[in-house]
């Protein structure tokens, strides 16, 4: 079983993009339906999808979209500029517009407030803030709305790693998301080595998102 650094992944990814043809988006449309697999939509009906503007965020969003075309509730809420995303997060935001999805951008204490309401009456969350790039202590909304994500949630699942979570390490920063499950992309990541991890990512599932079996052998 290979554990990659988050440097590994992204060369990984790179890799895959540009030497081998993978558009990013096609990635990210992967790793949402292996996301929706561990789901239970047969059980549950309203789905809460916290993300960040980044790749990771992006993720959580294409998963809130095939969430909206089962016809479950699903609230989704942004943390961060809409001026600063990145592609495939921008692609899969402008496609929940279009079909009027719930979406509300976190900036102030009444939308975390708003957030923990909504969360409450929810049967899961959807962390997809922050992926194996986070490099810096977390502060301001992004702290707050994790801290409410950790005490009301009934349910935790976190998309790749859970936020907060130092993928090299796995030590935290100085909040973390308290995840019931994390589905990891593709290949397991070197932090969750670290015993204390175990309390942050709980369940951790593996899922292949259209990448060769071989390419951990490149790098």
């Amino acid at each position: 079983m290979h554990f990659v650094t988050g440097e590994k992944m992204r060369k990984i990814d790179k890799y895959c993009i540009e030497n081998l043809g993978i558009p990013a988006i096609v990635l990210m449309e992967n790793a949402a339906l292996k996301v929706l697999k561990h789901l239970h939509t047969d059980k549950l009906k309203k789905y809460i999808i916290v993300a960040a503007t980044g790749n990771n965020g992006g993720d959580g969003l294409a998963v809130a979209r095939h969430l909206i075309t089962m016809d479950k509730e699903v609230k989704v809420f942004i943390l961060g500029s809409l001026d600063k995303t990145s592609k495939c997060f921008s692609i899969n935001y402008n496609i929940l517009k279009n079909m009027e999805a719930d979406i509300q951008v976190i900036k102030n204490q009444n939308n975390i407030n708003n957030l923990k309401k909504e969360i409450k009456k929810g049967d899961i969350v959807i962390d997809s803030i922050f992926g194996t790039g986070l490099s810096k202590s977390i502060k301001g909304e992004y702290k707050e709305t994790i801290k409410v994500i950790n005490k009301y949630s009934k349910h935790i699942l976190s998309i790749d790693i859970p936020s907060g979570l130092n993928c090299d390490t796995g030590e935290i920063y100085n909040v973390c998301i308290k995840a019931n499950e994390t589905v990891t992309l593709q290949l397991n990541k070197k932090g969750f080595l670290n015993p204390n991890a175990k309390d942050y990512t709980g369940e951790v599932l593996i899922e292949r998102i259209g990448m060769p079996p071989n390419i951990v052998d490149i790098f």
